[in-house]
């Protein structure tokens, strides 16, 4: 009867339960990464983004109120070129400095934002 359950174990390919051993080597086994296509066609996923995008300054009409403020609020002569820096942030408290060619000597023109609605408050430059 043993004989006869050897059998049918080593038929069924379950050897190694059996104590069979047919004298061949266990397949060798293969790791296959597969990675996902770059095409935007193939995109299926939704895009996440922020629900609102951060609100920043535009570098070049701040130097114009610069300018502008510059030259009425404070009387200053010679104001040349203004340069502000791109995309700051529009919160409230943050700091931030402007430049400025008066008369041919750059100065810095330190600007704090007073508020979330773009108010800011220029100062005299140093």
């Amino acid at each position: 009867m043993r004989a006869v359950r050897v059998l049918l174990l080593c038929g069924m390919g379950l050897l190694g339960a059996a104590g069979c051993d047919s004298g061949t080597p266990p397949p060798v086994v293969q790791t296959v990464t597969v990675t996902p296509s770059s095409s935007p066609a193939s995109t299926s996923a939704p895009v996440t983004r922020a629900s609102e995008p951060a609100r920043v300054f535009d570098a070049r009409a701040m130097a114009s109120a610069v300018t502008r403020i510059l030259t009425t609020t404070y009387k200053l002569q010679h104001v040349g070129t203004v340069s502000c820096p791109d995309r700051q942030p529009v919160a409230d408290g943050s700091q931030f400095q402007c430049t400025v060619d008066i008369g041919g000597t750059k100065k810095r023109v330190p600007i704090t934002v007073t508020g979330t609605g773009g108010e800011y408050r220029v100062d005299a430059p140093q």
